[in-house]
C-alpha cells in the first residue's frame, strides 16, 4: 500500500511548541491533509505520545500514530528515533532524560504540557527539554538501535541543529536509517544532498510541525506491507519510498 507520511510532529510538551498542539488537533490536521502516518516527536520526551494514540483511537481510527523522540547531541545536532511501542519510548526517555546536561537559569518548565487525549492538564515535564544530552551522534544512533528503534538524522538541508552544517561533514561510518529534510527543502536541494552523501540512504521530508500551520500536504509516500512501525522499518531497509 503507498502511505503518506510525516515523521517528525510536536505537540505542546515540546517548549517552543504551540500551546494549540494537543492530541486532538494534531489527529485532525493529519486527517485534513490526507496523512496516513505520523509519528510524535517531541524534544527529548515522549510524554504526550500515548495520548496522540489514544486521540487517533477515537477520532481517526485509520491513523498510525508511531511513537518516536527528537534527541539533541552534545554537538547540537538533532536526531529522531523511531520507536516500536510507547513501552520502549518510555524507556528509551528515561536513559535521555538521565543524560540530559543542565541549563543554569532556563526555566521553560511551566510550557512543558503534558495532557491527555482529551488535551486535559496531567502535569509539567521537569526536566528542561531544549538542553543537549551528553551522548555524541554516534552514541545516539547506536543508543536508538539498542532499543529496536530507526534513526533519522532530522532537517539536515538546515544550518540549525542539522547534522552536515554542525558538524562539517557526513559521518561515513554514521549507523543510520534515513535522512530527512525540512519542509523548505526543494527538489534542487535534496539532490544535491542525496549526491553529497558518502552512501545511498532513504531521503525523507517531514513538516516538523510545531504549530498547525507548520503542517504540509505530504511529501514522502511509503510502499508498505503494512501501515506499522515494522512496515516502516521494512520500507527503509528495502528503500522502497517516493516523494511527492
Amino acid at each position: 500500500m503507498n502511505v503518506a507520511v510525516d515523521l517528525h510532529i510536536h505537540t505542546l510538551l515540546s517548549p517552543c511548541a504551540g500551546i494549540e498542539m494537543i492530541p486532538v488537533n494534531i489527529v485532525r490536521r493529519a486527517l485534513e491533509l490526507g496523512i496516513d502516518m505520523i509519528a510524535i516527536t517531541d524534544h527529548n520526551a515522549v510524554g504526550n505520545v500515548s495520548s496522540v494514540i489514544d486521540s487517533a483511537k477515537k477520532y481517526a481510527p485509520d491513523l498510525e500514530v508511531l511513537p518516536g523522540i527528537e534527541i539533541t547531541s552534545r554537538e547540537e545536532v538533532h536526531i529522531l528515533g523511531i520507536l516500536p511501542n510507547v513501552e520502549i519510548a518510555r524507556e528509551l526517555e528515561a536513559v535521555i532524560h538521565s543524560h540530559l546536561i543542565d541549563a543554569p537559569g532556563k526555566d521553560y518548565t511551566s510550557s512543558q504540557l503534558i495532557v491527555d487525549d482529551e488535551a486535559n492538564f496531567i502535569r509539567y515535564e521537569e526536566h528542561f527539554l531544549l538542553g543537549s544530552t551528553d551522548f555524541s551522534v554516534d552514541e545516539i544512533s547506536d543508543l536508538i538501535h539498542s532499543f529496536d528503534g530507526i534513526v533519522i538524522p532530522a532537517h539536515i538541508d538546515r544550518e540549525s541543529f542539522g547534522l552536515i552544517y554542525t558538524l562539517g561533514f557526513f559521518p561515513r561510518n554514521l549507523d543510520i536509517d534515513a535522512v530527512e529534510v525540512s519542509r523548505f527543502a526543494t527538489e534542487e536541494k535534496i539532490e544535491t544532498i542525496r549526491r553529497s552523501l558518502p552512501y545511498d540512504v532513504p531521503i525523507i521530508s517531514s513538516s516538523d510541525a510545531h504549530f498547525l500551520e507548520d503542517f504540509v500536504r505530504p511529501r514522502t509516500f511509503l510502499e508498505l506491507k503494512e501501515k506499522t512501525f515494522e512496515g516502516l522499518r521494512e520500507a527503509f531497509r528495502n528503500y522502497k519510498l517516493s516523494r511527492g
